[in-house]
């Protein structure tokens, strides 16, 4: 149960591909719809993505050993990576090449793109149904972003989020979900184009418009994870925050040059250079517990235990 609800988008947007691409699969066979062939290749590679996220974050939460003393965090930035990849290469351009096969098939009048209207009408059908539930899955994934902003007390739009969040998992979703929705659109323009005007072009180019719509998306997406797999800092507010509890610590001077990086979902490797003061007074006890109350103070900020604090003793200030 713990399983499914910290997965939960992840899980919902798994069951609603897996059920909408066997439809999918089952109608564009019988009504050789090239828009719904492209929809139900983009459905069968988000399930399989979904896969390689569950697996990734499984993996993410290995315990640090002596290999990784930092742990395995970063499994869900590669498990993301390789989502867009897939979405690339098995959504997108394999669309496209099944689409533009389809189209040169039409232009060309050699009869093997010829469409069952009646299969189509199922096949509009299906699409629709296919909107709501993937409706369902991006609201969930909407929620679960609610969520992570009210975690992090933050009121900022879906876009800054999906810039700056370290949950790569949940962009991932996020961009499925949206992305599928879209698709659906357009292979459904796609396919009630060609039954009202008899011409199977339509649904060629519709499947065509799907498989653009998954390399962009597959663009975006990768360039968001490369930047966290590369080693992204923690947003100026946070830096600021980490700041002022280093320079509010009793007995220092002042801190400077904190320097972030995201090795995960959940897990930072902060490292701070602070200034002491010193004076007959003060105790290198006294500063050692100092560097053990930033520690616990910094960690505070995130409620978790993946936090890696490095504190460095760089000057002395006379008193």
């Amino acid at each position: 149960m713990n399983i499914i609800k910290q997965n939960k988008a992840i899980i919902a947007a798994l069951t609603v591909n897996a059920i909408i691409a066997l439809m999918k699969f089952i109608v564009a066979f019988f009504s050789r719809s090239a828009s719904l062939f492209s929809e139900a290749i983009h459905s069968s590679a988000d399930t399989l993505n979904q896969i390689v996220l569950l697996v990734g974050k499984k993996k993410a939460k290995a315990k640090p050993d002596a290999k990784h003393p930092f742990g395995y965090a970063r499994a869900t930035f590669f498990a993301s990576f390789c989502v867009a990849a897939l979405l690339f290469f098995v959504g997108g351009a394999y669309s496209c090449m099944e689409a533009i096969e389809k189209i040169s098939h039409t232009i060309h009048d050699t009869g093997v793109h010829t469409l069952d209207h009646t299969a189509l009408w199922v096949a509009a059908g299906i699409l629709a149904i296919s909107i709501v539930l993937e409706a369902f899955s991006f609201a969930t994934a909407l929620k679960e972003v609610k969520e992570e902003q009210e975690k992090d007390n933050s009121d900022q739009g879906l876009i800054q989020f999906y810039k700056e969040t370290r949950n790569s998992s949940l962009i991932v979703i996020v961009t499925e979900d949206l992305t599928a929705i879209l698709g659906l659109v357009f292979a459904l323009i796609g396919v009630l184009l060609t039954l009202f005007t008899g011409n199977p072009l339509w649904d060629a180019i519709g499947g065509v418009t799907i498989g653009v719509l998954l390399i962009v998306a597959a663009f975006v997406l990768g360039k968001e994870i490369a930047s966290l797999i590369i080693g992204e800092s923690l947003p100026d507010e946070s830096l600021r925050k980490i700041e002022t509890i280093v320079e509010n610590t009793q007995h220092v001077r002042k801190c400077h040059n904190v320097k972030t990086v995201a090795i995960g979902t959940d897990s930072i490797l902060i490292e701070i250079d602070v200034e002491f003061e010193t004076n007959r007074q003060v105790t290198v006890q006294d500063v050692t517990r100092s560097i053990v109350s930033i520690k616990q103070d910094v960690k505070a900020l995130w409620g978790h235990d993946d936090i890696y604090v490095s504190t460095c003793v760089e000057a002395v200030a006379s008193a």
